[in-house]
């Protein structure tokens, strides 16, 4: 039911969009995030989820512009042990970045790369671990998320953009001072995506 909300808000954000004329443009994104946790014991980018939402863009000058998104984000960590031993730690968060972009390459009417900065203010919507004992629900995490972001996009014509970028939480995941006994987490992850603006 909270994907079903998430989705009808997506949908309901981009119709807004579309009415605001030249001003602003809106698009939407898909593609995947490579996770891990620092603090689980696990190395490696090796949780895969998906990354999808809506995105908004408003030009300040004609080289540099804001963005923000509304964006499903699934992270966590997974071993990539054998198969009788696994492990997952999978997070699912709905996503709200504020981003700088700074444009560059220009060809005809468009700038072929973007590079943006910015942060990213995230909400934990589902959690859980799997092991061999099967899935349960993990102690002590910090159910708001704040992120740095940076990365860039190559826009292979005006509409159409393929995407890197690297986003590290800035607060605790899980502080073990609040949670004696428990180890502090950290999250970290790359995404790469693509996305249409209209």
């Amino acid at each position: 039911m909270r994907k079903l909300n998430i989705y009808l808000l997506l949908a309901i954000c981009l119709y807004s969009v579309q009415t605001m004329g030249q001003t602003f443009r809106g698009g939407v994104v898909f593609g995947a995030n490579a996770s891990q946790i620092n603090g689980d014991l696990i190395a490696g980018f090796n949780k895969i989820g998906f990354h999808m939402g809506l995105k908004v863009v408003s030009d300040i000058t004609e080289k540099i512009a804001w963005s923000t998104e509304l964006l499903y984000s699934e992270r966590g960590s997974h071993t990539k042990a054998s198969f009788t031993d696994p492990f997952t730690i999978a997070i699912s968060y709905v996503e709200i970045p504020v981003l700088i972009d700074f444009k560059d390459w220009q060809q005809e009417d468009y700038y072929k790369m973007h590079f943006e900065a910015g942060f990213s203010v995230g909400k934990i919507i589902q959690e859980k671990v799997t092991d061999v004992g099967g899935n349960t629900n993990i102690d002590g995490l910090n159910q708001t998320d704040i992120s740095a972001i940076a990365g860039a996009t190559f826009y292979s014509s005006d509409h159409l953009g393929f995407s890197a970028r690297y986003t590290h939480s800035i607060n605790l995941l899980r502080d073990e001072k609040k949670f004696p006994g428990l180890s502090r987490f950290r999250g970290y992850f790359l995404t790469f995506r693509v996305l249409y603006l209209f």
